[in-house]
């Protein structure tokens, strides 16, 4: 996985495609809730586990760093749960994002 910062993600935001950097149609619509204006929007998250609902993340084949930095611009995120992080350049990732 290529290192990235913040510049990287806010330059590319508007065009990327989230069905290409999540694992799951799932987790894609999390991104979408994450950024989006209009409900159903997301207050509460919770960030790897072994059981996937409406408002959990599993990490496995997805892109941490759009998933840091979508959490990181999104106005209406009030709890953020996190049960696990991989290490190396994933964890990595969810930093720089």
């Amino acid at each position: 996985m290529e290192r990235r910062d913040y510049n990287y993600y806010e330059a590319n935001a508007a065009t990327i495609n989230m069905e290409k950097i999540t694992s799951c149609e799932g987790n894609a619509k999390i991104l979408h809730r994450l950024c989006a204006d209009d409900p159903p929007r997301i207050i509460h998250l919770i960030l790897g586990g072994e059981t996937f609902s409406s408002n959990s993340f599993i990490f496995e084949g997805d892109d941490l760093g759009w998933l840091s930095y979508f959490i990181g611009k999104s106005v209406c995120l009030l709890h953020l749960c996190i049960n696990y992080l991989p290490g190396g350049e994933e964890g990595h990732a969810i930093v720089e994002g």
